[in-house]
């Protein structure tokens, strides 16, 4: 090899590869991938399976080990997949499962409730909509697949929000000043933290057009087995029939579907 290329050159790993990628990233990515075929894998293997200098794969797995992703067995000194990697990978099963799981559950509850119904997970201070299915009447709500919204503000956040301590909570607004995205939202941490008690209360969240001027929704949580927080199934309908009655009803069906989806869940 070219003395005056170096290392970073060995690190950019075959010609026939794309231009464009960034080598030390494509290198790790790589060697993760080393262990679709391998259930532990050595600096040597490495060296020799991606033509890359031993020093180089020592870094990129002490890097590794650092972060968790890979972790080194006590006697044979071989790395294997670390903690970090196996979350990341059960976790992405995870919502795969649930979202098929919850299309029959969504749509049992758009029935039992004839408004559209939802499935929603916390990331942050934000939940994701993974799912929904659309009410069959005129006037309705639409789905909310791919949105992103402040927890805050919604139904669904708050029933997720509800099942975090208090410290975690505090940790993800740390100046107890919340977004207001309509003039009903919830602007504080301590109003925020009223609201979560009547969560655990009476078993779902109420959204009083605090995300959506002119939509409300109720939401709750979805458990599995182990009792661990899933995600949140949400109902919405128009401001104009969610009256006190509609709520209780309305949050009283989500509640019993979460309960009946979570039953089926590992």
């Amino acid at each position: 090899m070219d003395a005056t290329r170096g290392e970073d050159a060995e690190e950019t790993g075959p010609a026939d590869r794309p231009s464009g990628l960034i080598g030390a990233v494509d290198n790790v990515l790589r060697l993760l991938r080393l262990f679709e075929d391998h259930e532990m894998i050595r600096v040597n293997q490495v060296a020799r399976d991606m033509n890359l200098s031993r020093s180089t794969v020592h870094r990129m797995l002490a890097t590794l080990s650092h972060h968790q992703f890979v972790e080194q067995d006590e006697f044979s000194r071989a790395y294997k997949p670390g903690p970090a990697l196996v979350d990341i990978g059960l976790a992405v099963l995870d919502n795969i499962d649930i979202r098929g799981l919850a299309h029959n559950a969504l749509v049992e509850l758009r029935d039992r409730t004839t408004e559209t119904a939802h499935l929603a997970l916390l990331r942050g201070t934000d939940v994701v909509y993974l799912d929904s299915v659309e009410s069959k009447q005129v006037l309705r709500t639409g789905g909310r697949v791919g949105w992103t919204l402040p927890a805050h503000g919604t139904a669904a956040g708050k029933a997720l929000l509800a099942e975090l301590p208090d410290a975690e909570l505090a940790a993800l607004y740390p100046s107890g000043e919340l977004e207001a995205v309509t003039p009903r939202t919830l602007t504080t941490l301590d109003e925020l933290r009223r609201q979560l008690a009547e969560v655990r209360r009476v078993g779902y969240a109420l959204n009083d057009a605090e995300s959506e001027e002119g939509v409300s929704a109720v939401a709750a949580v979805v458990r599995d087995k182990r009792g661990r927080p899933r995600a949140a199934l949400a109902t919405t309908a128009p401001l104009s029939r969610a009256g006190a009655v509609w709520a209780a009803e309305t949050g009283g069906a989500t509640a019993a579907v979460a309960r009946e989806l979570g039953a089926r869940l590992g």
